[in-house]
């Protein structure tokens, strides 16, 4: 097997990691039914390590080492019937195995480039087939196990803020809270339609692969309202005015409601409060 030299992977896997890891090289032999040719380390990867493997066949495969401790705050249940829901209809990698209870896992691996912001900034394509998936997904009917409720959310940090009085430092609280209070009553009058979203939708979770946008790492999604996918989006990269108006026409077919205008506008607001 080609791979790095084991003093590389050394300081990729920790000691406590090492029983994990060769348990996931040896699953992944076992479900091809193939020795493997290439292991290396992927780059990028937060919470997670990530590497890429090659069978004898050549087949490509993505191995993730959760990062310990992670399934104390991700649900990691929740997280395999995402994208299990999602690589069902082609956004998601193939999941071959996945561990609830750790959150790591053998999928397929997307040999495509990464989108950056940049990507977004200057490329009407992917803007547009960004657009295009995420209407797809939000549309597919598919129900997630779990929740995401960015109001509750922020109501959360501003209890925080309070007990520390911290809310008095930062210029425009009040105003802020109104917004967001006004946000809520409007959502109790006229909540929005929930949907599956992915909830985390940075450049770098969006992959071209030829004709067709993969969306990968489910582990924050839930369902919520579309939207705030969108307004992510937006905030994240960001974009400027033509872009925002050439990604929501993307995902909304056409020329936008009113309707769809403003709850863009009302999610970057809590994006950005978030």
């Amino acid at each position: 097997m080609e791979q790095k030299n084991m003093s590389v992977f050394g300081n990729a896997v920790g000691n406590n990691e090492i029983g994990d890891f060769i348990r996931l090289v040896n699953m992944t032999r076992e479900i091809f039914d193939q020795e493997l040719k290439v292991l290396e380390i992927m780059p990028g990867g937060l919470t997670n390590k990530n590497y890429r493997a090659v069978t004898e066949d050549g087949t490509q495969v993505a191995i993730r080492l959760a990062g310990a401790g992670t399934a104390n705050y991700i649900n990691r249940p929740g997280e395999k019937n995402n994208c299990t829901q999602m690589a069902s209809i082609g956004i998601a990698p193939e999941v071959y195995f996945y561990d609830a209870k750790t959150g790591s896992q053998i999928v397929e691996y997307i040999d495509a480039p990464t989108m950056h912001p940049v990507d977004f900034q200057t490329r009407d394509e992917v803007l547009n087939k960004a657009g295009q998936v995420m209407r797809r997904y939000h549309d597919s009917g598919m129900e997630f196990k779990t929740a995401f409720n960015p109001i509750s959310k922020i109501e959360e940090y501003k209890a925080i803020m309070a007990e520390h009085n911290y809310e008095k430092r930062y210029e425009g609280w009040d105003r802020m809270v109104a917004a967001l209070e006004k946000i809520s009553a409007a959502y109790e009058k006229n909540p929005p339609r929930k949907v599956p979203c992915h909830n985390d939708t940075l450049a770098e979770n969006f992959m071209l692969q030829g004709e067709t946008m993969r969306v990968i790492d489910w582990e924050y999604g839930g369902m919520n309202d579309g939207y705030y996918d969108m307004a992510c989006v937006c905030v994240e990269n960001p974009l400027d005015e033509k872009c925002e108006e050439t990604f929501l026409r993307a995902y909304c077919g056409g020329e936008p409601t009113e309707e769809a205008r403003a709850r863009l506008l009302i999610n970057k607001f809590l994006v950005t409060t978030h």
